[in-house]
């Protein structure tokens, strides 16, 4: 019974704020590295790194030209999953030249778990938030 009372009272407060579960939006944080070079990470909506630019970018501005190309149409990408050294599945964002131009942040059990990353990927990305972090 406290459960649901707990659940009902969470439920509630959300409602009355305005928010709901599908409020919770993607982010696509970017954010200046060590070597002051600007990269980007997709965030799921509970906040979970999903995918990294992998490579920095001299300016501020590509980094965030990926982005916004990501924002405008991700069917413009191939996503290739594959298996890494240490078993386990993966998946890297490429764009038609060939280049990779994201990757997964880390290693799936199963090629269900990655393939079911990459839908979600392209599924949130043209709504996904953009923000900017301060050198980590």
């Amino acid at each position: 019974m406290t459960r649901r009372v707990f659940l009902s009272a969470a439920l509630f407060t959300l409602t009355a704020l305005g928010l709901s579960a599908a409020d919770k939006k993607w982010t696509f944080e970017i954010y200046p590295d060590a070597k002051d070079e600007w990269r980007w990470r997709a965030t799921d909506a509970d906040g979970a790194k999903v995918a990294t630019s992998g490579q920095g970018y001299k300016a501020k501005a590509d980094c965030k030209k990926m982005v916004e190309n990501f924002k405008a149409d991700i069917s413009k990408y191939t996503f290739e999953v594959y298996e890494d050294k240490a078993k386990e599945q993966r998946f890297r964002i490429k764009a038609k030249n060939g280049n990779t131009v994201g990757s997964s942040s880390g290693g799936y059990k199963t090629k269900a778990d990655a393939d079911a990353a990459v839908k979600a990927f392209k599924d949130n990305a043209k709504d996904a938030e953009i923000k900017e972090a301060k050198k980590e």
